[in-house]
């Protein structure tokens, strides 16, 4: 009985409430891949499969435009935790237009990252694992998301958008750590389509290693060209400034050795390019040349990746490619560090 009149409880507030529930849009993406390594060891033709990134995305509309969002990812590439598959939140936060006129936007929260968040809008091929993730993250230059807030806008006569960001500086997964926080300047411009130029400009410092050498800066610049239906290309360029030991600490750069370095600063840089080609109504080819010099100044602390694809859509909300990726290390860049290349088989799932 007492489970009859639950029951009939939860189906009146269910439908007395099923007015807001029905705006709530529920999306996710689910990555999955089969690789085979060949490598210059004795693991050379080993196989395995792996989900690199699972995603579940929560977008709640509120009163007067005002939205809420809410992001879970799962990922067999964190570090940060002892299980080989982790589910953490992404992003958490609130897009307040509501006390504005206008195009404009204030967001705080757990916020994503400006620049990487535009990144993947153009971007689609992070589902090919870490290899092929932006270059910014995956080279843990800059965390995905962060605790801070945002201003958004458009740029005046249609020339594009910009945002400025104050947040932690810790990134998502770690604790706030000091006082110092970082800011970030971004500009997209659009009024040169069908090129668009993307500027990012981050500045910051670290608590843990002193004034003189915490200056953590990013100076960031990408320029696309899209021909609807036909083709893509974009070119990224990084500049970056750490102290050495937040290389070697945080695991940045794929772990170059800056052991000689500890105590000083370090500038890295770095480039992408890529390109992808559609060569039929649901095939393309693409292309992509990462380079990083993870310590001017210093011969050998470089690595160069390659990685080609050829996508199908299998259907609407299913994407599967086959990729061929390779990393070649400097002479100097890590004990340890070795040349690398695999074959893929990777899936992209949309719901």
């Amino acid at each position: 009985m007492k489970k009859n009149i639950l029951c009939s409880l939860f189906l009146l507030f269910a439908s007395s409430h099923s007015w807001a529930l029905s705006e709530i849009e529920l999306t996710g993406e689910l990555d999955a891949t089969a690789s085979v390594w060949n490598l210059p060891t004795g693991q050379r033709g080993n196989s395995a499969f792996a989900v690199p990134s699972l995603f579940l995305d929560l977008n709640a509309p509120l009163k007067d435009d005002n939205l809420m969002v809410l992001s879970f990812e799962g990922s067999e590439e964190k570090t940060s935790s002892a299980e080989r598959f982790d589910v953490k939140v992404r992003e958490a936060y609130l897009d307040v237009v509501s006390i504005f006129q206008g195009m404009y936007a204030l967001r705080f929260g757990l916020i994503p990252q400006t620049w990487q968040e535009a990144q993947y809008e153009t971007w689609t091929y992070r589902f090919l694992g870490q290899d092929a993730w932006a270059m910014t993250e995956k080279w843990k230059y800059q965390s995905y998301s962060d605790l801070g807030m945002s201003f958004m806008s458009e740029l005046p006569q249609d020339m594009g958008e910009w945002a400025f960001t104050f947040s932690n500086g810790e990134g998502a997964e770690e604790k706030e750590g000091g006082p110092h926080k970082e800011a970030a300047l971004f500009a997209r411009l659009t009024m040169w389509s069908p090129w668009t130029v993307s500027l990012n400009y981050v500045r910051g410092n670290y608590d843990k290693y002193g004034e003189d050498v915490g200056l953590k800066e990013r100076i960031q610049a990408m320029v696309t060209y899209e021909k609807a239906d036909e083709w893509l290309a974009g070119l990224e360029y990084l500049a970056a400034k750490d102290p050495a030991d937040a290389l070697r600490d945080l695991k940045m750069a794929e772990g170059v050795d800056v052991t000689a370095l500890s105590g000083e600063a370090v500038s890295g840089q770095a480039a992408s390019f890529f390109t992808i080609i559609r060569t039929g109504p649901k095939a393309e080819v693409m292309l992509r040349y990462d380079y990083l010099n993870a310590v001017t100044g210093e011969d050998g602390k470089d690595l160069q990746t390659v990685i080609a694809s050829l996508g199908y859509q299998v259907t609407e909300d299913i994407k599967a490619a086959l990729a061929v990726d390779h990393t070649r290390y400097g002479s100097d860049f890590a004990p340890g560090a070795r040349d690398r290349s695999k074959v893929e088989l990777a899936a992209q799932v949309l719901f």
